[in-house]
């Protein structure tokens, strides 16, 4: 009975051992691999700008249409949490303005849905806008990265994140990254 309790211990801690390596991998790669491995990369895209939050908002529209997309729909996240929180009785301020734009490309999400059409939970892409309340100045654009199972078809997914970043990064050289 003893043995069998020993090696039930030990499987277990082969098992989790095996579960972890990939994360030990992550890591111990130098920074400049990680950009190599999807999987070891950061989630979510944070960068900031100094600005008035409605004319970054303005700049990003005016990024996505100089590359002929358009807006498809705009979460007013700040606006729900504000009428929300009247009605539980929350009142704490999250944030000082909060919008997600919301739009799509045909031609990459195209190329991305023909290699594999599960990757519509992708669709719309998405970039987040937000001020914090300790300082609206300082306006946050945010983003996803496309984390997928395997690196089979990471390029297509590269294209979207591509785009992701041009957009962001074209706003960022427009007000300069906030320090």
């Amino acid at each position: 009975m003893i043995n069998l309790v020993i090696k039930n211990r030990i499987v277990r801690a082969v098992i989790i051992v095996l579960l972890c390596l990939p994360l030990l991998r992550c890591a111990t790669v130098r920074s400049s691999e990680k950009a190599q491995l999807g999987r070891c990369r950061e989630p979510v895209v944070i960068k900031s700008v100094r600005g008035n939050f409605d004319d970054v908002w303005e700049s990003l529209k005016m990024a996505l249409n100089e590359r002929g997309l358009v807006v498809s729909s705009v979460s007013h996240v700040w606006d729900m949490l504000e009428r929300t929180g009247r009605v539980l009785n929350r009142t704490k301020r999250i944030y000082g303005q909060a919008k997600v734009m919301e739009f799509c490309s045909a031609v990459i999400s195209r190329n991305m849905l023909e290699r594999n059409p599960h990757f519509i939970s992708f669709c719309p892409y998405q970039i987040m806008v937000y001020t914090l309340p300790d300082n609206e100045n300082r306006v946050y654009l945010s983003y996803r990265r496309l984390i997928w199972k395997d690196e089979k078809d990471r390029d297509v997914l590269d294209a979207v994140e591509r785009l992701l970043e041009g957009l962001v990064d074209d706003v960022v050289q427009e007000y300069g990254e906030y320090r």
